[in-house]
C-alpha cells in the first residue's frame, strides 16, 4: 500500500502494449513517431497526462474526466511523482515543494501545439 492507504502504483501495471508508457524516457526509440504513437496509445485508452521525464504532457481530451477530485488531490498530496500515474497534481506538488523546502524558483510552460492524425 502506498501512503494514505492507496494501492501503490507501479509504472508497469497497465498493459504497456495496449497503453503505452507513462514516461516516455523509457520507449525504445525516442523519436517524434514513438513519442506521438504513445501519446496516441494512452489518449485512446483515456490516459491523458505522460511523462517525458520531469516534464508533463497532457493532451486535451475535449471532454469531461474524472481526474480533478478530492480522491485525486488526497493521492497526489507529498506523493513521490513515480509514486501515482502521471497527473498536472504530481507536477505542481512537486513544484510546491521545491519552492517551499528547497527555496527554488519554479516556472511552468503551458504550451499548445496542433498535432493531426
Amino acid at each position: 500500500m502506498g501512503s494514505k492507504g492507496h494501492y501503490r502504483y507501479h509504472w508497469q501495471s497497465h498493459n504497456v502494449k495496449h497503453s503505452g508508457v507513462d514516461d516516455m524516457v523509457l520507449l525504445s526509440k525516442i523519436t517524434e513517431d514513438a513519442i506521438v504513437e504513445n501519446l496516441k496509445k494512452r489518449y485512446m485508452d483515456d490516459y491523458i497526462f505522460t511523462y517525458i521525464g520531469s516534464v508533463l504532457i497532457s493532451v486535451n481530451p475535449f471532454k469531461q474526466m474524472p481526474y480533478f477530485g478530492e480522491k485525486e488531490i488526497e493521492m497526489y498530496q507529498g506523493a513521490a511523482q513515480y509514486e501515482n500515474p502521471p497527473h498536472i497534481y504530481a507536477l505542481a506538488d512537486s513544484m510546491y515543494r521545491n519552492m517551499i523546502i528547497d527555496r527554488e524558483n519554479q516556472c511552468v510552460i503551458i504550451s499548445k501545439i496542433l498535432m493531426t492524425t
